[in-house]
């Protein structure tokens, strides 16, 4: 019983990660990196104080992920 459980267990997570990642894409993951690179500059550039910037940075980084994770 306990191995017919680990079996429907392990076939579910399989099938989940198949079923709910996204579907990979053909663009190139460069477009990600170039509008990062360009969020990170008009983050230093912003003339606000230096909490404001590590939230922006932060917001540049936390889009990088999500847009590399939509690439996959």
């Amino acid at each position: 019983m306990k191995k017919a459980v680990a079996f429907a267990l392990a076939a579910v997570f399989f099938l989940g990660v198949f079923l709910f990642l996204p579907r990979a894409s053909f663009a190139d993951a460069d477009a990600c990196y170039d509008n990062w690179e360009r969020c990170r500059a008009r983050a230093f550039q912003a003339d606000v104080g230096w909490v404001k910037t590590t939230l922006l940075l932060t917001m540049c980084d936390i889009a990088l992920g999500r847009c590399l994770y939509l690439q996959l």
